[in-house]
């Protein structure tokens, strides 16, 4: 079985606050895009599993535990061979990682008849990552909470997209990006609703595009 993993793009990404757990409460519209790794499963006596990347094999990497958490879920031994082949640019907000966990856990509940609910594997799903529960629908969604409390919304049509990379890494960026945030860059979730309200009504405004991480962007990669 071959499947793909869609990247992502956050159309509106807003914080609202530092929660009592740890966490920060968000606001964002998310958007499936073309560019896609590629996930490949064959039934094996155990678990493995094969990146093209191979600093990316191993059971660090999020499809592996999306294997093992699947399998536990139903009391199973995860019997699989998994080959990813990457595309989509790690550790760039792309959701690369975050998609390749709901694409397993999309074709391990098909390889191996489960019939879970989309609802079950959304409670696998949040606890690997806040964006892997949004990745087992894609499209265009609405996400609360983390990000991992998600609602469809009307798709938008479709638009060429330009994405520049930078060659750069940064060490645990998601925590350092959320470190240079101040609290008078939380904001309400208004502009999350505006774009959202837009969208179902068939509308779509480039200029209502906001992440709240472009300021901390610029000071990593001034």
């Amino acid at each position: 079985m071959e499947v793909p993993a869609y990247a992502k793009l956050n159309l509106v990404l807003e914080v609202m606050a530092k929660r009592s757990d740890g966490y920060h409460e968000v606001r964002t519209v998310l958007q499936t895009i073309d560019l896609a790794d590629r996930l490949t499963f064959h039934p094996a006596p155990s678990l493995s599993l094969r990146c093209d990347d191979t600093s990316l094999n191993g059971e660090d990497n999020l499809v592996w535990q999306a294997a093992a958490s699947l399998a536990n879920s139903r009391g199973i031994q995860p019997r699989v061979d998994i080959t990813l082949e990457k595309h989509i640019p790690v550790a760039m907000g792309l959701g690369g990682g975050s998609s390749d966990a709901a694409a397993a856990l999309l074709a391990l509940n098909q390889l191996w008849g489960l019939d879970m609910s989309i609802e079950e594997l959304s409670e696998i799903a949040a606890s690997l990552g806040s964006d892997v529960p949004f990745f087992l629908t894609g499209g265009t969604a609405t996400g609360t909470g983390r990000g991992e409390s998600i609602t469809p919304i009307q798709s938008l049509p479709s638009l060429p997209v330009t994405l520049i990379c930078p060659s750069e890494t940064i060490p645990d960026k998601t925590a350092r990006m959320f470190s240079r945030l101040t609290a008078d860059q939380y904001t309400d979730g208004g502009r999350t609703e505006r774009l959202a309200g837009i969208l179902e009504a068939d509308g779509f405004v480039a200029d209502m595009q906001y992440n709240v991480f472009e300021l901390a962007a610029f000071q990593e990669f001034p």
